[in-house]
């Protein structure tokens, strides 16, 4: 079964923001790859695409593997061999970002390769995703809360962040997020969020919007 972002009560937490990137990844493989099906004339466009999302997955599962995984694993021990196949996947998603590294350098030629590449990755994080989903998200529910940036440039990096992972999500679901998030990223928040959109609109002009109340686009 497919959770919801906000929490029963109709609340924002953390598992609203891993999940909330979780509908990211899955939005940009699929995208991407309709994409690369469709035309690859928009060559830079789509290599931008490719580096944002190999950069956002490799950042998603360190973290995870080094902040985020230590701790559930010491609170909740019953998630253990959950956390075990997840650092097990993160291993094998590694070597394919090294691969779509090489496709997409060189997409013209090699458009076939960015294919299976991609092909590949929704195949592993489909599963992936979803376990996290089923084991993990249900003990982040009672975190709510986010740290406030240190300065002004972090707050605009996190904003970008959170511009990123809140394309096609919900206006109610982003309603919540923003009431948990510290003044000086919330009054980030709107800029950064224009700007992807209208990045979005631009390399996929033949995508519909969405407005996603769960991490499946």
């Amino acid at each position: 079964m497919t959770p919801n972002l906000l929490n029963d009560d109709g609340s924002a937490s953390m598992a609203t923001l891993l999940m909330m990137s979780h509908h990211a990844f899955r939005r940009d493989l699929g995208r991407l790859l309709r994409a690369v099906e469709r035309d690859v004339s928009n060559a830079g466009l789509l290599q931008a695409e490719w580096k944002g999302l190999r950069t956002a997955l490799h950042s998603h599962h360190t973290i995870e593997d080094t902040a985020m995984f230590p701790g559930l694993r010491k609170d909740h021990p019953e998630t253990s061999a959950t956390i075990d196949n997840l650092a097990a996947d993160h291993h094998r998603i590694d070597p394919l970002l090294v691969r779509g590294d090489a496709a997409f350098g060189q997409l013209a030629r090699m458009r076939l390769a960015a294919l299976d590449v991609l092909r590949e990755l929704i195949a592993l994080l489909t599963p992936h995703l979803a376990a996290e989903e089923a084991e993990i998200v249900p003990h982040l529910r009672a975190t709510k809360g986010f740290p406030p940036p240190s300065n002004d440039a972090e707050a605009v990096m996190y904003a970008q962040g959170f511009a990123w992972s809140s394309h096609g999500i919900a206006p109610e679901v982003l309603a919540r997020v923003d009431e948990m998030l510290p003044p000086l990223l919330r009054e980030k928040l709107p800029a950064a969020r224009d700007a992807f959109n209208h990045k979005a609109a631009q390399t996929y002009p033949y995508e519909m919007p969405l407005a996603s109340l769960t991490p499946v686009p």
